[in-house]
């Protein structure tokens, strides 16, 4: 059901930061933004070249004269380090304990990095404007316009994907594109900038993780498992008790390719306030 998927997702997510930062040092936990929507090659160096594609993507959409920025779900900290490198003064929000103390690591001393939901946060502090990067849709729809219009001096960018229409959940969480809009237009505090469909270009995420979780992770984890059970059967029981679902669930694709578009569209969108 949803929580199942929900803690997929999560997983998802954790899986790829992982990888980024193991593999690559920057600890991106979004998706892949891959020009023409086609992968190079299914290696974890194309993803992560399409992971710095997505920020700079992301970045460029940021409005001119931005100063200050509330970053709503921050995962590791990594776009929010590389926007400081760009000069601009970061705030980050998170309920993710162990990718809060992640981003502290990495970041500046001074970047305040809050351990809290959007919901849970009560305070009156105004920053230029709230990002969103494939947090939006982990939040009430209504409580984050509500919070965002308290918080954002200028406006928002989201980048983040929609549910399809035909696959409309229960899920309150996932809206549609269109409940989106019908949402902003009756809060009437901001405009749409610009809005851009990229869910071609994101598609190719899933490819990649697919092969990297089938034919690396997986056979890997397997030996890795074996060797363990031969040669440390007490260590390897531990470990299957307190670990094994996760590993299996790490081990195994939670989308096929195609499943994705299927299911969602991706958006970068610009909002702002209405004079």
């Amino acid at each position: 059901g949803d929580m199942v998927m929900k803690k997929q997702s999560t997983l998802d997510l954790e899986f790829m930061a992982l990888l980024s930062e193991v593999m690559f040092g920057h600890g991106f936990a979004h998706y892949g933004y891959f020009e023409g929507g086609k992968a190079p090659d299914l290696t974890g160096q194309s993803l992560s070249n399409a992971q710095q594609a997505y920020f700079d993507k992301l970045a460029d959409a940021i409005p001119d004269g931005v100063k200050t920025i509330f970053e709503i779900g921050s995962g590791t900290g990594a776009n929010a380090l590389a926007l400081i490198g760009r000069g601009y003064d970061m705030t980050l929000l998170s309920p993710s304990v162990q990718m809060n103390q992640m981003a502290r690591e990495k970041l500046p001393a001074g970047t305040e990095v809050i351990d809290a939901t959007l919901e849970e946060f009560e305070r009156d502090d105004m920053f230029d404007i709230c990002l969103y990067a494939e947090s939006f849709h982990y939040i009430d729809m209504t409580s984050a316009l509500a919070k965002t219009e308290r918080h954002a001096r200028e406006g928002f960018v989201l980048f983040d994907y929609f549910r399809r229409e035909a696959h409309r959940e229960t899920d309150r969480t996932h809206s549609t594109h269109a409940e989106f809009l019908a949402a902003l237009e009756a809060q009437g505090a901001f405009e749409v900038v610009s809005d851009e469909d990229v869910t071609a270009e994101i598609a190719p995420t899933f490819e990649i993780m697919n092969y990297v979780q089938t034919e690396k992770l997986a056979p890997f984890l397997e030996r890795f498992r074996g060797e363990l059970a031969r040669e440390k059967p007490w260590r390897s029981w531990v470990l299957e008790k307190f670990a094994g679902k996760k590993l299996n669930r790490l081990a195994t694709p939670s989308k096929r390719p195609g499943f994705f578009e299927e299911q969602n569209e991706y958006h970068l969108m610009v909002m702002k306030r209405r004079n």
